[in-house]
């Protein structure tokens, strides 16, 4: 049994795509499978090159041939099966990609203005792709803080860096604790007008290198 599952595989395997892409249509499922395995790392490349994680990619990419499976049947052959292929996984890239901008977005919207609140993009910043994501926000973020003026820094830098309550900042700088609220108000709106560009992956307005 053992052999004759191998034999059939092997024999798959040397089968062009259009006559794959039509065995499974007509309700043989494991002529998939040769489609699989020949096209599967091409396509994990390509969707690496657009997350830059290796988790997220293989997920994504279980998706594509999951996704293409199911639409075989709708599949009319007017193009190669690859090219098919790669505009489902260009697709599947788009879409992680603006759900996690979307992401992103909706975390910024909800940036506080009490400056009694934690301020979540410096607290809890949910990478998307982990690591490198990560650290690029915060990079961004700490270019976009030297931006804001020398008060605001000061008491940014206070409140989220050292982790200061309202109160201690304000005898420390010998202000009000309604000026360095106010301090704090305008960094964070200023922030926000700051970084909502690239939240939604548009060029920076403003010198980031500074």
């Amino acid at each position: 049994m053992t052999n004759t599952k191998q034999s059939k595989q092997t024999e798959l395997e040397n089968i062009e795509d259009r006559e794959l892409v039509e065995r499974v249509q007509n309700g043989d499922i494991e002529a998939f499978n040769p489609l699989v395995l020949k096209y599967q790392q091409k396509i994990y490349n390509l969707i690496y090159l657009r997350v830059r994680d290796q988790e997220t990619a293989k997920d994504l990419c279980q998706d594509v041939f999951l996704k293409a499976f199911r639409a075989l049947p709708h599949f009319k052959q007017d193009s190669a099966f690859y090219s098919w292929l790669y505009q489902i996984a260009v697709n599947c890239s788009i879409d992680f990609q603006r759900k996690q901008n979307r992401r992103k977005i909706l975390i910024f919207e909800e940036l506080p203005f009490n400056a009694d609140d934690e301020l979540p993009m410096t607290r809890a910043y949910p990478s998307p792709f982990e690591t490198l994501e990560n650290e690029e926000f915060r990079r961004i973020i700490r270019k976009a803080v030297r931006q804001l003026s020398p008060g605001q820094q000061r008491v940014f830098k206070l409140r989220y860096r050292r982790d200061l309550p309202i109160k201690e900042i304000a005898l420390r700088l010998n202000k009000s604790e309604g000026t360095i609220k106010t301090h704090l108000y305008h960094a964070h709106r200023r922030l926000r007008d700051m970084l909502l560009p690239y939240l939604q992956n548009e060029p920076l307005s403003w010198n980031g290198e500074n």
